[in-house]
């Protein structure tokens, strides 16, 4: 009875996340339904498990691929997928005469999406490793969020997800002890797989797995507004920025094997763009500059977007993170996703050494 009353009032809370063997979790694919936890979003999960819509196996003739892969700024929950800023990019980038990005593809851009909330530059190598290749890009947009990417890539042990360090030599190495913790042991039991066929069928397995889910995992209070000032950012540690370097110098080595480029981008981060300036913290741009130092020996492509979003969002009045009262704080908005793709077409369409 309880099931057939949350089927005819059109409740349901679908799990989007699933175990994954190799990257630790992913998207469910076939999923779909409203994000409400911050923002509005209906989420559609593609069959290859991704936040975007189904693509050809290979590029048709004529059109130029570009992979995106990234965390939660690139999954983009929060809004519909026709406002994200990889879906408006292509639109962009498609509608410029002059870009000079796509002057040898008569069909124009394909961008595919393979953003996972989460998922650090490690979980984003692999991602390249067991789907992205397969779909032969020319070009893979590397989306560095800087607010936590640099400490989401510390070793530390985990108990979700795979593991990259640097051993005595400095080589790149990585443990996958997460696959003999509880969690995942139980996940490849029968009744885990029982309970996880439940969840994908049940609107009451659904509701209750919301519950759970919203208990371990609290959210922060929407009370809090711009007013009230930026949120503090942990300083990066220093094997985190080692290990990032080591990954992102792995990741350009596979990409430049498979005949694509790699182009890193930085995101935007809320204190960078704080809408009052006076709360802004000092040296605003200072992991950005430590990035490009780091890829310029690499001879990597690096396009830094807050620079350019905070100027134009200052003269336009814009807030670019948030939703409702907590203006300011999390995730891209509207706002930020239209800015976001509005500044790297400028900027990919201007740059004659990504596709020669």
């Amino acid at each position: 009875m309880a099931e057939l009353a949350l089927r005819l009032a059109g409740i349901e809370k679908p799990a989007f996340y699933q175990f994954h063997p190799v990257r630790g979790f992913s998207h469910r694919p076939g999923s779909k339904g409203l994000w409400n936890q911050e923002g509005h979003g209906w989420v559609s999960i593609n069959k290859a498990g991704f936040r975007d819509s189904n693509h050809a196996a290979l590029p048709p003739k004529g059109v130029l691929r570009v992979a995106v892969l990234g965390d939660s700024f690139s999954e983009a929950f929060q809004v519909n997928q026709n406002q994200t800023w990889w879906t408006q990019l292509q639109k962009h980038v498609n509608n410029n005469p002059d870009c000079t990005l796509i002057s040898n593809y008569p069909k124009g851009v394909e961008v595919f999406n393979f953003g996972v909330g989460a998922y650090g530059t490690g979980q984003q190598l692999l991602t390249w490793r067991t789907d992205v290749r397969q779909s032969k890009p020319k070009l893979v947009l590397l989306a560095v969020f800087l607010g936590n990417d640099i400490n989401d890539n510390t070793p530390a042990a985990r108990n979700d997800r795979p593991v990259f360090y640097l051993d005595q030599n400095g080589e790149l190495q990585i443990n996958n002890d997460f696959r003999q913790s509880p969690a995942s042991i139980f996940r490849n039991s029968l009744p885990g797989r029982s309970l996880n066929w439940f969840v994908e069928h049940s609107r009451l397995a659904q509701l209750l797995n919301e519950a759970k889910n919203r208990s371990a995992n609290p959210t922060e209070s929407n009370a809090r507004s711009y007013q009230n000032g930026p949120p503090k950012v942990a300083p990066a540690s220093p094997s985190g920025w080692a290990l990032t370097e080591a990954l992102i110098k792995q990741l350009n080595t596979e990409v430049t094997a498979n005949r694509a480029k790699l182009v890193v981008v930085s995101l935007s981060s809320p204190e960078q763009v704080w809408p009052r300036r006076n709360q802004r913290p000092s040296q605003l741009f200072a992991k950005e500059k430590r990035l490009a130092a780091l890829l310029q020996p690499l001879e990597i492509s690096y396009m830094a977007l807050a620079p350019a979003m905070q100027q134009q969002a200052d003269q336009k009045g814009l807030i670019l993170h948030g939703f409702g009262k907590a203006q300011g704080i999390g995730h891209w908005n509207i706002n930020g996703h239209q800015l976001a793709a509005t500044v790297l077409a400028q900027q990919i369409c201007t740059d004659k050494q990504l596709i020669k």
